[in-house]
């Protein structure tokens, strides 16, 4: 049968400035999602997780990618929380949602949104069980993914796997999604390894490209891997928080092994987001339902692992990938990199590019030295 995952994620209010939701928030989601599962017909399963300040809907259910019932029940999640977070007096209540009431698809709206269709068959011989990940990311723009995606699709150096599976060494199809194009979706696709460095080319302004998705070219109609991959102030015209992308990777069999896929976040990769969204900083790989707490607002990012029974239902436990003592080494290393990156301050590179900047009020104190500018 065919199962569609849905992961989408908001900021919609938080405890003390950008922090993380409430324990009644959380609540308040989580008992929509409960009373969904029992109700049955809208999900087959449902988690609601935090990381930072975003609260995550990871659902599991049969209407497809961009379902309208699905995506409306989100939205609602997302209200509820916002209006706790009112009644609460919390910061940025509803920050995320940058639509009065969206039509359908809340795609484009506010919320980050990564989906995947896949058929579910228990007696496949190339899958006969359902493996995936979900990475959510806080404080950090959308091109986040694109360094660990890259290692891991592109580069046997990273990934092993691409030289010794049969597999994945058939190669993939990478869609990657042109986000200065606000007017439309303007993607392109590039099969790998052939145009890897294409692929590089554009991933190298992770502020204007991002990887989308990614699919199995062993067994093409197999979607590995979806991205939000949208601008917030493409939408909102202004800047509203940075991006905040969530992720779906599928695992094992025709995929990548889950090893494989975290393996890069142990550089501690420069991404553009921290503190008022108008950094350049490393991003730490931390536990589910970590409050964003540390200085310079480091950017974050957690990883779920998941199976799931032959009626789309999860595992009734999920492994978190970066809550382990392994990764304390790289979290220390993550912070000295920042410690030592910020001690640049505004200067250079450390800070985000113009282009960035141009949605803060960077731009009016430009704008007013302009004419306090003289020709000599």
């Amino acid at each position: 049968m065919k199962v569609t995952l849905s992961a989408l994620k908001a900021d919609v209010g938080s405890i003390g400035g950008h922090t993380r939701p409430s324990k009644k928030m959380l609540e308040r989601v989580e008992s929509m999602v409960g009373q969904a599962k029992k109700a049955g017909g809208l999900l087959i399963d449902g988690v609601v997780t935090h990381t930072g300040d975003d609260i995550a809907l990871i659902l599991s259910h049969r209407h497809g990618v961009g379902a309208q019932e699905v995506h409306q029940f989100a939205w609602n999640c997302f209200l509820a929380g916002t209006e706790v977070a009112q009644s609460q007096g919390l910061y940025g209540a509803g920050q995320d949602l940058l639509l009065d009431a969206p039509s359908g698809n809340i795609r484009g709206a506010g919320p980050g949104v990564a989906e995947i269709e896949f058929e579910l068959d228990p007696k496949s011989k190339e899958r006969p069980a359902e493996a995936f990940m979900v990475f959510a990311a806080d404080k950090c723009g959308p091109g986040a993914y694109n360094y660990p995606l890259y290692s891991t699709f592109c580069d046997p150096i990273s990934n092993g796997g691409l030289i010794l599976s049969p597999k994945l060494h058939a190669g993939f199809t990478i869609t990657i999604i042109d986000m200065d194009h606000a007017d439309c979706d303007r993607v392109i696709e590039l099969d790998v390894p052939e145009r890897s460095w294409e692929v590089a080319t554009l991933l190298q302004n992770p502020d204007r490209f991002a990887i989308e998705s990614v699919r199995s070219r062993y067994k093409a109609d197999e979607q590995i891997v979806s991205v939000s991959a949208t601008r917030m102030h493409n939408i909102a015209g202004k800047y509203t928080g940075k991006d905040d992308p969530i992720a779906i990777v599928r695992s094992q069999a025709l995929f990548p092994a889950p090893e494989e896929i975290v393996a890069p976040y142990t550089l501690g990769h420069f991404v553009n987001g921290g503190a008022r969204g108008s950094h350049i900083m490393p991003i730490m790989p931390v536990a589910i339902n970590t409050p964003v707490v540390g200085p310079y607002c480091l950017p974050l990012v957690s990883c779920l692992a998941f199976s799931m029974d032959k009626a789309g239902g999860f595992s009734s436990d999920y492994t978190d990938m970066f809550g382990n003592m392994v990764w304390d080494s790289t979290r220390l290393k993550v912070q000295a990199k920042a410690d030592e990156w910020r001690r640049q301050g505004f200067v250079g590179p450390t800070m985000a590019s113009h282009a960035e900047l141009a949605y803060t009020g960077i731009v009016d104190t430009l704008k007013g030295l302009q004419d306090k500018f003289r020709d000599r």
